[in-house]
């Protein structure tokens, strides 16, 4: 593979070689992006495929990477300034990822691809929790549940717990 999936998180862009272990520079393009960069296994590098870590180390702003089986500055030259994306079947990655999706009101939600309510509100907290309007009732449901997948213009409900949606608050 030596490009990434089109649905891969874009994490940042590698810098300069740093010291003579083959190590690099790594610019994240913000926070979300950097905590799965802290957390990553390994990263798809733009034109050189699914790259493994050896160890990423905070360095001001950016990190220190370095990859297994690039272990001098002058195989890490070919990396400088490719762009880095998360590894599709990173669960930790994927779980940054959706905890740094945007999630607000009016977004429509979909239960098993069907039109269920519409998202009224997001209640603060470690994991937000959102607030879903139905005819039938409001509902409050965990944004980072693996049942709930966020995207750009609506919110999905992909084979929910039984149970969950069985007592709707009035109103």
């Amino acid at each position: 593979m030596t490009d990434p999936a089109p649905a891969a998180p874009r994490l940042g862009r590698l810098g300069r070689t740093y010291q003579l272990d083959g190590a690099l520079r790594c610019y994240p393009d913000g926070e979300p992006e950097a905590e799965i960069v802290r957390q990553a296994e390994a990263l798809v590098v733009e034109g050189h495929g699914l790259l493994r870590l050896r160890f990423v180390r905070s360095h001001g702003a950016a990190f220190v990477v370095a990859f297994q089986g690039i272990r001098t500055p002058e195989r890490a030259q070919a990396l400088v300034n490719a762009l880095v994306y998360a590894d599709q079947d990173d669960a930790a990655a994927l779980a940054c990822r959706h905890a740094a999706e945007p999630l607000r009101a009016g977004l429509p939600v979909l239960l098993d691809a069907a039109p269920f309510g519409v998202v009224e509100a997001i209640v603060p907290g470690p994991q937000p929790l959102l607030r879903v309007r139905t005819a039938a009732g409001s509902y409050l449901l965990p944004s980072q549940a693996p049942y709930v997948v966020v995207h750009a213009d609506r919110l999905e409900l992909i084979d929910p717990p039984p149970g969950l949606l069985d007592d709707p608050e009035p109103g």
